[in-house]
């Protein structure tokens, strides 16, 4: 596939691009996002590649992306990725649900015996024999106009998954390790993969104090982490912005009863408090009634 990349960047491209895409039996499709400043990832570039045709989507310039994700969620076509889950949730949180079906070459490339978590860069070198150049590999997807190089280092992502699926789809199909393939892909569709319960959320939090919790701190633990997950949900903001880990479990441990000892622990400043003190003593008060 050696098309040049076209850039679409107004919703009449993007309705012709999708028309001229909609027959294809697969696509190639990675995506360019931000996640600094929010709990939720900001979408900034989707990038495919079908049978000739290899574009570069500026979705921050678009008004109306449904022509797109009709396109992606249609089950006729299957959307090809490499490591699939990160550009899957941006989809899930657009839609409620992700594209399907879907190859992911990372998973197709362990069944080969490469190792399991092979990075697209890694998996292209030893598959193709390219080196992709990494000179972007930092940039701010958000920052507008796009370079040329920027263009070209999006493109190259699905110019060449293009032609790993090719490959790997050649020494797996029809065979028994083509049927794991389609399990594990399938199983990329649980919802909770992209929208964990936040009621299990105080397990991601690697602190080695937790292990000495008494029954009490750890129940308000628990609902400590809940409603952090909850909080950023709602703001949009990173977790440890709402409030830090060891703030979280400082305040198990000592299960504050007042405003004023609450303020002294560690990790709780004046924005906390301002914020969130009255919801974080109601949390520690329910739990010790």
């Amino acid at each position: 596939m050696n098309h040049p990349p076209v850039l679409i960047d107004s919703s009449a491209a993007l309705v012709e691009l999708c028309g001229e895409l909609q027959g294809c039996a697969w696509l190639a499709v990675d995506t360019e996002f931000e996640r600094v400043n929010t709990y939720y990832p900001e979408l900034c570039l989707v990038q495919v590649a079908g049978e000739g045709v290899v574009a570069v989507i500026d979705v921050l310039g678009i008004s109306d992306l449904e022509p797109l994700y009709e396109l992606l969620h249609a089950p006729s076509v299957t959307k090809v990725f490499h490591a699939a889950r990160q550009d899957l949730e941006l989809f899930f949180h657009i839609r409620g649900e992700v594209p399907a079906p879907v190859f992911d070459t990372q998973i197709a490339a362990a069944l080969l015996d490469y190792d399991q978590q092979i990075g697209y860069s890694n998996l292209v070198r030893e598959v193709l024999g390219v080196e992709l150049p990494k000179s972007q590999a930092r940039t701010d997807w958000k920052r507008r106009p796009l370079r040329q190089k920027q263009l070209e280092y999006a493109a190259d992502d699905v110019i060449y998954l293009s032609r790993l699926y090719e490959v790997l789809r050649e020494k797996l199909e029809g065979s028994e390790k083509w049927r794991q393939l389609e399990e594990q892909c399938r199983s990329l569709n649980r919802p909770e993969l992209y929208e964990p319960d936040p009621g299990e959320m105080w397990r991601k939090i690697k602190i080695r104090e937790v292990k000495g919790f008494g029954e009490a701190s750890m129940a308000v633990f628990r609902q400590l982490a809940a409603w952090r997950e909850l909080t950023a949900r709602r703001e949009n903001r990173p977790r440890k912005w709402i409030i830090k880990d060891h703030a979280l479990v400082a305040i198990a441990r000592e299960l504050p009863a007042d405003r004023a000892t609450l303020s002294r622990l560690n990790g709780i400043g004046d924005k906390v408090m301002d914020r969130y003190g009255e919801e974080l003593l109601k949390i520690v008060s329910n739990d010790k009634l």
